[in-house]
C-alpha cells in the first residue's frame, strides 16, 4: 500500500535538517550585514570628510572641536564643534535658527538640539537615539533638553586636557580642541596620516563608564537615574560643569583621544574599543594633563566601535580607513596628532 503522509520520524529529521541549514547561515548573513554596515558607517564619514573640507575652504579653518567662554574655560562651553559641521551636511535650513553665542540649553537651542541626524549614527551601532538628561534636570535647578545623540567623535590628539590648546603639550595635539582654528597647512605630519574623525559607538552596553584611568570596573558613584552606558551628543557643551551643578562623572563629549596625556611619560594610553569609558570631565587642574593623580587630570573617552576587530576614522586628507585596534600604540598616537613628527609605519 502506498504512503501519503511522513513518519514522525521522518519529519522530525527534516525539522533537524533545516535547523542546521538556518544555523550554518544565519552567521553568513550577519556577516553580510555586517560588511554592509560597515560601509555605510565609511560612507557617513567620508560626507563629514567633504563637509569638513568644504568649511575650510569658506572659513580658512577646520571648525573649533568645542565652543567654549573667552577664556577657553569649558565651564562656559556652549555647544560641540559637530554644529559647525552640519551646515554642510544639508542641515543648514533648520539651522539658520542657531544661536552660537547662546549655550545649548538655552532657547533657541533648547529646541533645535533634539534634532537627529542620519549620517551621526552608525548603523551597527544605532540608526536614531537621544540623551535623557531627565536624571539631571532637577541637579540643575532648570530645564533641559534631551539632546539628539552622536557615534562620532572629533580627534583631539593624544592629550585630554581641556584648556588653552597652545598650553597642550605639541606631541599630543589633534585637529580640533577647545576654541580651536586649525589649518590644512599647520597639519604638519601630513592630512593623509592625520586622524580628523574616529567612532564612539554611544549608548550600548558594550562600552560602559569608568570613572578614573586605572579603574577596572564601571563606575558605581553616577547621578541617580543615570545610564551607565557612555554617550554623548553632536550639539552639546561639557555636561559635568558648574553652570548645571553637575561636576562629576557624567557623559562623553564629541572629543576622542588615543591617551590621555600625551607628551609626557607614561602617556596614559586609551586603546581603541576599550570596554570601560572615560567620561569627558574638566577638573580645571593644569593645562597639561602633567599630573597622574585620580581626580586631577582631566578625560576624554577613547575610540569605539561595533565593528569587529576596529573602528573607521575619516582622515584629513578625506580618506577613510578601517584601523585594527591591535594598532601598535605608538602609531596611533602618532596617527592621532597633528604635528609630533613621530614616524608612520604602514600598519594602520
Amino acid at each position: 500500500m502506498k504512503r501519503s503522509a511522513f513518519t514522525l520520524v521522518e519529519l522530525l529529521v527534516v525539522v533537524a535538517i533545516i535547523a542546521v541549514l538556518i544555523g550554518l547561515l544565519l552567521p553568513a548573513v550577519q556577516r553580510v550585514r555586517e560588511a554592509a554596515n560597515r560601509l555605510s558607517c565609511a560612507n557617513n564619514l567620508k560626507q563629514m570628510g567633504l563637509a569638513l573640507h568644504n568649511y575650510h575652504d569658506t572659513f580658512g579653518s577646520f571648525m573649533p572641536g568645542m565652543v567654549g567662554g573667552s577664556s577657553n574655560d569649558l565651564q562656559d562651553g556652549a555647544n560641540g564643534g559637530f554644529v559647525q559641521v552640519l551646515y554642510f551636511l544639508e542641515q543648514d535650513n533648520w539651522l539658520k535658527q542657531w544661536k552660537p553665542l547662546v549655550p545649548w540649553y538655552v532657547e533657541p537651542n533648547f529646541d533645535l538640539v533634539g534634532h537627529q541626524v542620519k549620517t551621526l549614527f552608525c548603523p551597527s551601532n544605532r540608526t536614531s537615539g537621544t540623551m535623557d538628561l531627565g536624571f539631571l534636570v532637577p541637579v540643575a535647578g532648570r530645564p533641559l533638553p534631551n539632546p539628539a545623540s552622536c557615534d562620532y567623535l572629533l580627534c583631539k590628539g593624544a592629550n585630554a586636557a581641556l584648556c588653552l590648546v597652545s598650553q597642550v603639550p605639541m606631541a599630543g595635539r589633534g585637529v580640533f580642541d577647545v576654541n580651536s582654528q586649525t589649518r590644512i597647512r599647520d597639519i604638519l605630519d601630513g592630512t593623509s596620516q592625520t586622524i580628523a574623525i574616529g567612532e564612539g559607538a554611544g549608548n550600548n552596553p558594550r562600552y560602559q563608564i569608568r570613572h578614573y584611568y586605572p579603574d577596572t570596573a564601571p563606575a558605581t558613584d553616577l547621578f541617580p537615574g543615570q545610564s551607565s552606558l557612555i554617550d554623548q551628543s553632536w550639539s552639546s557643551g561639557p555636561l559635568a560643569t558648574r553652570l548645571l551643578n553637575s561636576d562629576g562623572l557624567l557623559e562623553g563629549s564629541c572629543f576622542g583621544v588615543t591617551a590621555q596625556r600625551g607628551g609626557f611619560n607614561p602617556p596614559f594610553d586609551e586603546p581603541m574599543n576599550n570596554p570601560l569609558v572615560l567620561a569627558a570631565l574638566d577638573f580645571n587642574n593644569d593645562c597639561t594633563n602633567s599630573v597622574t593623580g585620580n581626580g586631577m587630570m582631566d578625560t576624554i573617552s577613547g575610540f569605539r566601535s561595533l565593528h569587529p576587530g576596529g573602528c573607521n576614522f575619516l582622515f584629513c586628507d578625506g580618506s577613510v580607513h578601517f584601523i585594527d585596534s591591535g594598532i601598535a600604540p605608538a602609531t596611533y598616537r602618532a596617527l592621532s596628532t597633528l604635528a609630533g613628527g613621530e614616524p608612520v609605519g604602514g600598519d594602520f
